[in-house]
């Protein structure tokens, strides 16, 4: 450690933010400060350490070998502090107070808000705050108790259960359905794509294969604005079988290869999972889930 130079555990935020983000302008918007402000404390915290922190990999900063472990433990410490507020309620807490349901934006919209009026019904003292396509970092660092997840790979530390399927389909407008009954192929359609954040998702995987090269008419950076587009008559485009099934005026459309069948699991965080108002939650979702697996399978039709 370089003598006379200090850090704090506040510049250890600046660290972790940039490796959550990949990079320091992603840093400055995750922590709302300037791009000069985490340049400055980057450069405190690595001559204070005499190391440096990050190399640059595929337009990335990544965690430089020396500093593998010291990134390790400040995640540690992270975590540890931002669930102190959890551990004062500790595991028998009343069935009161904020419980925070992280799940993606599309659950929320189209099928979680309606069924949290039962809930709402049944414990009016539990306050749900719903937070939409929260990044999975955050949600290990204690910034939800619950959350729903698809099929993604999830640390050991954190329960996890798996709900039921969870299919995809490919959905056009009628008109636009009508012609491929008609003998049009999909090659003559227009074709709608997520935006190329989200290409490790297992639906857009599909939909460039189907795609064969051909470039989209329009891309969606999620699904809600896909739904839009699609029930617009844009072109034809791929959405959970709950969501496109119950569009009005949009059609379903089965053909080879075979769509994407994951799950959905309910995630728990161990500290936060041990709160009554948590367990009441995960409970109820765990409900709402298994009694509409038809709905998310893709065997139930509107």
């Amino acid at each position: 450690m370089a003598s006379g130079v200090q850090f704090t555990w506040d510049d250890l935020r600046y660290m972790l933010a940039i490796e959550a983000t990949g990079t320091a302008l992603g840093a400055a918007r995750r922590l709302d400060v300037s791009h000069s402000t985490v340049l400055r404390r980057l450069a405190t915290l690595e001559l204070a350490l005499d190391t440096k922190l990050f190399q640059r990999s595929e337009g990335r900063l990544t965690v430089s070998p020396p500093a593998a472990l010291l990134m390790a433990k400040a995640r540690s410490i992270a975590e540890a502090l931002e669930t102190l507020p959890q551990l004062i309620d500790g595991p028998d807490s009343d069935l009161e107070g904020v419980v925070r349901v992280a799940a993606p934006q599309a659950l929320i919209c189209h099928a979680l808000t309606e069924a949290l009026s039962d809930f709402r019904a049944a414990h009016p003292a539990i306050r749900i705050a719903l937070c939409a396509d929260m990044q999975f970092d955050d949600f290990r660092r204690g910034h939800a108790d619950v959350a729903l997840r698809i099929s993604l790979a999830v640390p050991d530390e954190l329960g996890i259960r798996r709900l039921c399927d969870y299919r995809f389909a490919l959905y056009a407008r009628d008109d636009l359905a009508q012609r491929m009954r008609d003998g049009a192929t999909l090659a003559e359609m227009p074709l709608l794509l997520l935006s190329d954040a989200s290409r490790d998702m297992p639906e857009r995987k599909w939909m460039v294969s189907l795609a064969n090269g051909r470039a989209p008419a329009l891309e969606a950076s999620s699904t809600v604005v896909m739904r839009a587009a699609i029930a617009a008559g844009l072109g034809v485009g791929v959405l959970p079988c709950y969501v496109g099934d119950v569009i009005a005026g949009v059609t379903r459309i089965e053909m080879g290869p075979a769509a994407p069948r994951e799950g959905i699991y309910l995630i728990t965080h161990p500290t936060q999972g041990k709160l009554a108002r948590a367990r009441a939650v995960a409970d109820f979702l765990v409900k709402f889930v298994t009694r509409n697996r038809e709905m998310f399978s893709g065997n139930q039709r509107a």
